[in-house]
């Protein structure tokens, strides 16, 4: 018998990497069964979420593939930086309708946005353990950089060695996403991360400004 009988992580997963693999890997230490929920499950071909939830979904289970785990699509109220405490009742209600009750462990990353998902009246009788995401110095955003410019061998460093023959298909589909091609077409001809940060990130700030200016509408 583990400690917990159901554990919850929920994330975006784009694509997925052993920051997200330490955390999954901490629910199935602890708890009877998880359920992974893949967040932002609406979008896709766009500057953050430039793989499809299905896509998402294909490489997680390529690692995550038995009966103990549960994987599923979770759309946004509106986008990802509609948080609050609103928002955590409709993943406690998502889970609910998924599973017959709400998790008894919640593990995630130790991301400043997610304390703003759930009052203490939501998590009453609920545990929390956040990861550490420094652990791996690594995010999904630098990952589809070493995609972008093709630096298989710095990105096999961070994902799980079940999907690192999925290298070339990630590439094609990446480069699908017209804002990808973009960011390829304005970095110099010596490609390299950091360039590719310095534009990603300024891409980044005008998404972020445009998604919350929605919100309050």
């Amino acid at each position: 018998m583990k400690q917990y009988k159901l554990g919850m992580v929920c994330g975006r997963f784009s694509h997925i990497h052993k920051g997200h693999e330490l955390i999954i890997n901490k629910s199935i230490e602890l708890c009877e069964k998880t359920l992974i929920l893949v967040g932002s499950s609406q979008e896709s071909h766009t500057l953050r979420n430039p793989f499809t939830s299905q896509y998402r979904i294909k490489l997680i289970k390529k690692i995550y593939n038995k009966p103990t785990i549960e994987i599923k699509e979770l759309e946004d109220m509106t986008n990802e930086f509609d948080i609050n405490t609103t928002w955590g009742q409709y993943v406690i209600d998502k889970t609910i309708e998924y599973e017959g009750k709400f998790a008894d462990l919640i593990i995630s990353g130790n991301d400043e946005m997610r304390t703003k998902w759930f009052s203490k009246e939501q998590l009453r009788g609920v545990k929390e353990l956040l990861i550490d995401r420094n652990t791996f110095n690594i995010s999904a955003t630098e990952l589809r950089g070493y995609i972008l410019i093709n630096d298989k061998q710095e990105w096999e460093k961070y994902v799980p060695k079940e999907i690192t023959e999925e290298f070339e298909e990630i590439r094609e589909k990446l480069l699908e996403v017209p804002i990808y091609k973009k960011i390829l077409q304005e970095m110099p001809k010596k490609y390299s991360i950091e360039n590719y940060l310095k534009i990603y990130k300024k891409y980044e700030e005008e998404d972020k400004i445009l998604k919350i200016k929605n919100i309050k509408k």
